[in-house]
């Protein structure tokens, strides 16, 4: 008898081995296509099937840097952060200290004042959780375009906006996606707890759920972890600092931490956390137009009414998390490229799991110009004073930049002819019989304009 329990036993497990290993393949098959097209320069993809978890990781942590990422990897999980937030949202109120009707007002720092649209309509916590507040995706005096534009807007910033904005809409009227309305969230959920977001993150989710890993600012040896981000095309990218918009985007984690929060979601643990956690999944805000989703607290509610998702995107790095208590399964996908390339891979994986056969995708193969070539064409390109384009080569990649903007990668469709992924523009460059560029023509938007070779000494 015991012998047959034990090869029983056994059985089930080499069944379950297979099962995972299988799992492995297919995603091996999905993610394969992103990494050979230099869409993403490295990822690490976590997934929950039932009692399987299969993580894998892809790519490289760098051009410098050959070594594959994998679960313990660190990156920046941008707006994912959000979903955190309506966490420690839901917390607060099974523990008591807010409702989420609670006017925002009545938390409000010393030195905080807003206006209202209505008088008799005061933004309330649920509407920030749920950009439903009237709030803009971001205040007006945050310097946007600097390349790490979060790491000096503080507190001081976040109130002086506030007492000068009027809001156009009133709360819960339409959903506008606002990275400042779930900052001020977070803000206000510390301020209540007299502590900071970062202590508020790991004294109630992080080391509860045992997510070591899940911080806003990492230690000497997980910043040795951190895989060093790109932008789109595979450029160097920057990492991103918050100081009171933490909340919305500040978060850093590995696939194997948000596989722990993931799981966390589909079986909830006993206790307030786990109260907390079903209040956050539940659906608070119904769609109000039709290109809306639905939403918890912080979590979007795919139109099949059951999976949760958040995607999330900073400087160098992508981000996407999707889970579904209907079909007891998770898909994480860190990657270490800013593009949302990833997102449709993260839906590809989550459909697989769902039993849909999901096909590779197919990327547009590229025309092969050698560096030599390319370098015939770097130098300063004045599209208008004060507006001029940096054309160098790193490797085998050609990388335009224009004044005070960061440097991307364009891809070839001829020799003199290339295109941006990140947006929707093209270049093409005229040259002269040595194959040496004289002036560059930029498409975009229906526009064409003409850049033209600067001289040697400007």
């Amino acid at each position: 008898m015991k012998t047959s329990a034990t090869i029983a036993i056994l059985l089930l497990l080499i069944a379950s081995i297979s099962q995972a290993a299988d799992l492995a393949q297919q995603v091996d098959r999905l993610a394969k296509p992103y990494i050979d097209s230099e869409t993403v320069v490295g990822m690490s993809i976590g997934i929950i099937q039932g009692d399987k978890t299969v993580v894998r990781g892809y790519g490289k942590l760098s051009a410098d840097d050959s070594r594959v990422p994998d679960g313990r990897t660190i990156y920046e999980i941008g707006s994912i952060s959000k979903v955190f937030t309506g966490l420690l949202l839901a917390d607060a109120v099974v523990e008591g200290r807010v409702s989420l009707v609670t006017p925002v007002e009545e938390l409000l720092p010393a030195g905080f004042s807003m206006r209202r649209r209505d008088e008799v309509a005061p933004i309330r916590l649920w509407h920030l959780s749920t950009h439903t507040s009237g709030l803009p995706r971001l205040p007006d005096n945050l310097k946007a375009a600097d390349p790490n534009p979060y790491a000096e807007y503080t507190s001081e910033n976040m109130a002086e906006f506030l007492a000068q904005y009027q809001p156009r809409k009133k709360p819960g009227e339409n959903m506008e996606y606002s990275n400042l309305g779930t900052a001020l969230l977070g803000m206000l959920l510390a301020a209540d707890q007299k502590t900071d977001y970062a202590t508020l993150l790991q004294t109630r989710i992080a080391t509860p759920l045992q997510l070591d890993e899940t911080q806003i600012v990492l230690s000497a040896k997980q910043q040795n972890r951190l895989a060093s981000p790109h932008v789109d095309g595979g450029a160097p990218g920057r990492t991103w600092d918050f100081d009171v918009f933490a909340g919305a985007g500040g978060i850093r984690s590995d696939v194997d931490d948000l596989l722990k929060f993931a799981q966390a979601q589909l079986d909830p643990p006993a206790g307030k956390l786990g109260v907390a956690i079903d209040l956050a999944w539940r659906i608070q805000q119904q769609p109000l137009d039709a290109n809306d989703f639905a939403m918890g607290l912080g979590w979007h509610v795919a139109h099949d009414g059951s999976t949760r998702w958040h995607s999330g995107q900073t400087g160098g790095y992508h981000s996407s998390i999707f889970v579904s208590r209907k079909l007891d399964a998770a898909v994480v996908v860190l990657a270490n490229t800013a593009t949302g390339e990833v997102d449709v891979l993260a839906e590809q994986l989550m459909r697989m799991v769902a039993g849909v056969d999901e096909k590779p995708r197919e990327f547009a193969k590229l025309v092969e110009v050698s560096p030599e070539k390319m370098e015939r064409l770097t130098g300063k390109y004045q599209l208008a004073p004060g507006a001029v384009f940096t054309v160098s080569v790193q490797g085998n990649k050609l990388l335009v930049g224009l004044t005070g903007q960061s440097m991307l990668r364009v891809y070839p469709r001829s020799e003199t002819e290339w295109f941006y992924k990140v947006v929707d523009a093209t270049l093409t460059f005229q040259v002269d019989k040595s194959g040496r560029g004289v002036s560059v023509e930029l498409f975009q938007n229906g526009v064409r304009r003409t850049a033209q070779r600067m001289g040697k000494n400007e």
